[in-house]
């Protein structure tokens, strides 16, 4: 039998780090605590819902017609889609959440797309316009979680949650003092 396929040189075996990014994440995540005297967390979660901006589009009428396009049974079966959020928060007061971004990537774990709050994106120099960043290497997305926390928007949104905890546990030591006072 003839050779008939050519793949030399197109196709990569090499192995490379494929860690799920939600795991790559999550350490990164760790390190807060020690940076913040442990009171700015953050945590990546699973997410259901939509993770980009789309449009509603309402119910088809009745008696129109309906064109059926083949081409959607075609092509991959079985993909998964991971989605997930990153949020910070201080554990002084859990009511409050900032969502940093949104995290998805299919079975093959790279590509990984990060969406991004708008105004994390415009404090990040590195990051082209618009909001979805996609990382192709885990090298590539650790670049990018430090860059988007070491932002200016970041920075502002840590302080504010420093104030926050700073506020809670005032307010949990005056009530302290105050039973304290009213039961003496």
């Amino acid at each position: 039998m003839d050779r008939k396929f050519n793949f030399s040189g197109r196709l990569d075996f090499s192995d490379i780090d494929l860690t799920a990014p939600d795991q790559v994440i999550e350490e990164i995540l760790s390190q807060l605590p020690d940076e913040t005297n442990n009171i700015i967390m953050g945590k990546i979660q699973p997410y259901s819902g939509p993770v980009s901006s789309y449009k509603m589009i309402k119910g088809i009428l009745e008696g129109t017609d309906r064109t059926v396009d083949i081409q959607n049974d075609l092509g991959e079966i079985g993909q998964e889609t991971h989605k997930f959020e990153c949020f910070l928060y201080t554990p002084e007061y859990d009511k409050y959440k900032y969502r940093v971004f949104f995290v998805k990537y299919d079975i093959a774990n790279y590509p990984v797309d990060i969406i991004l709050d708008e105004s994390v994106a415009r404090s990040i120099p590195s990051v082209r316009p618009g909001y979805i960043c996609t990382c192709n290497t885990r090298e590539e997305l650790e670049t990018l979680v430090y860059n988007i926390f070491n932002s200016k928007r970041l920075i502002a949104v840590m302080q504010e949650l420093i104030r926050i905890n700073q506020t809670k546990k005032s307010i949990k030591s005056e009530m302290k003092s105050y039973d304290t006072v009213a039961v003496g």
